[in-house]
């Protein structure tokens, strides 16, 4: 079995999360996608309470058939790097292939263990932006080498935690988030300032 592994604050989690952990299953570019929230060690001043984040993915994840999540990084008190979370998903699925789902614009970041993470697992990559994947792979030296370890997911979005968190912060609530989320959102008052 393939998995596509989709890290991130999910602050909160949103439908382009979604759609996108389905759009790799549909294509074939895996079987499955593990949802792997960071913790509260993570520090982006954007982001709330880990328990708040899990108890949203759980909402947003529970009909999906294909899309299930790891509280892994959520038992850590420290920062805990991608390739660490990989590895730990290596030992509980040994006999299946661990792909790591990033936005194209990422690929240029400097990931922690970068060309590990490329050779000893792999990517499925999605356009974000203006960003042609291929040219973006091509030109990268790490990236190319490990080319066959590279899939392309077709699917694009302009959904962002960012914006929906605008979108809280104004009250002009969309569907950009799944109608249970926004039911904790507004139960909780979770992204509430102050």
């Amino acid at each position: 079995m393939v998995i596509g592994v989709l890290g991130g604050s999910f602050c909160p989690p949103t439908l382009a999360h979604i759609e996108l952990s389905q759009e790799c299953v549909k294509q074939g570019l895996c079987d499955k996608v593990i949802w792997v929230p960071v913790n509260d060690a993570y520090r982006k001043s954007t982001n709330i309470s880990s328990t708040h984040r899990i108890n949203m993915v759980k909402l947003a994840l529970q009909n999906e058939i294909d899309i299930d999540y790891s509280l892994h990084e959520m038992m850590s008190n420290e920062v805990v790097y991608t390739i660490d979370s990989l590895k730990a998903l290596q030992v509980i699925y040994p006999n299946d292939k661990l792909l790591f789902i990033a936005g194209a614009d990422k690929m240029g970041f400097k990931w922690f263990q970068r060309e590990a993470m490329v050779r000893d697992f792999g990517y499925i990559v999605t356009s974000r932006g203006d960003i042609d994947c291929n040219a973006m792979i091509n030109k990268s030296v790490n990236l190319s080498k490990y080319r066959d370890n590279i899939k392309i997911v077709n699917y694009t979005s302009d959904i962002s935690s960012t914006i929906v968190r605008e979108q809280i912060e104004n009250q002009n609530y969309s569907d950009l988030i799944h109608p249970d989320v926004m039911k904790y959102i507004n139960e909780t008052q979770c992204f509430k300032k102050g």
